[in-house]
C-alpha cells in the first residue's frame, strides 16, 4: 500500500509541474499588455464583416477600448471616442473598439453601434480570449499604442479629453 501511495503522489506530483510548465511556455511573448512593452497582437473578425488585425496598424497611434453594450460608463465614453476619430484619424489615429461579446450579444452590439453612430472598427471578441489576455476584465478598459506597436498608457475606466491631451495628443504630434 505504502508504494501504490508514493507510486500515486508521484504521478501527480509530476502532473502538477508538467501543467505548470506548459502554462509558463504558452505565456512567453503572449501575456497582457505591459506600459513599455510591445502590444500584444490579435486578429478578431468585425462587426461589419472581414476582420481586424492590429498588427496591420503599427504606424498609427492605436486606442484598443474593450467594451459591451449594457456597460453605463462605455454609453458615456462612446461618444467622446468617436468625435476622436471623426476629428483624428487623417492625423493617424485609430480606434478600435472590441466589443466582448461573450458577454454581450451581437443584436444589442448592433443597436449600440447604431445608436451612437460609431464608425470605427468594432472587432467582436466571441470567446472572451483577447479580453482575458488583455485583462479587460472591468469594462471599459482602453490601451494606448504608439506609431512603433508599443503600449503607452492603459485605463481601467473611461478614457476623458484630459487622457486625449496628455497621452494621445504627444503621441499624434510625434511623428
Amino acid at each position: 500500500m505504502d508504494i501504490v501511495h508514493r507510486l500515486l503522489s508521484t504521478i501527480l506530483l509530476l502532473g502538477i509541474v508538467a501543467m505548470l510548465a506548459s502554462c509558463g511556455v504558452a505565456a512567453v511573448g503572449n501575456g497582457p499588455p505591459q506600459v513599455g512593452s510591445p502590444a500584444p497582437t490579435f486578429t478578431l473578425p468585425l462587426l461589419a464583416g472581414g476582420e481586424f488585425d492590429l498588427a496591420d496598424h503599427q504606424g498609427s497611434v492605436v486606442v484598443v477600448n474593450f467594451w459591451a453594450s449594457w456597460c453605463g460608463p462605455c454609453e458615456e465614453e462612446t461618444p467622446r471616442l468617436q468625435r476622436w476619430h471623426e476629428t483624428y484619424q487623417d492625423a493617424g489615429l485609430m480606434l478600435v473598439g472590441v466589443d466582448v461579446l461573450e458577454r454581450d450579444s451581437r443584436e444589442a452590439v448592433e443597436a449600440f453601434v447604431q445608436k451612437y453612430g460609431v464608425s470605427y472598427p468594432v472587432p467582436l471578441d466571441a470567446e472572451g480570449a483577447v479580453a482575458r489576455q488583455w485583462l479587460a476584465q472591468q469594462l471599459p478598459r482602453s490601451y494606448v499604442i504608439d506609431r512603433a506597436g508599443i503600449v503607452r498608457f492603459a485605463r481601467i475606466g473611461e478614457l476623458t479629453d484630459r487622457d486625449f491631451e496628455n497621452q494621445i495628443q504627444p503621441l499624434l504630434d510625434a511623428r
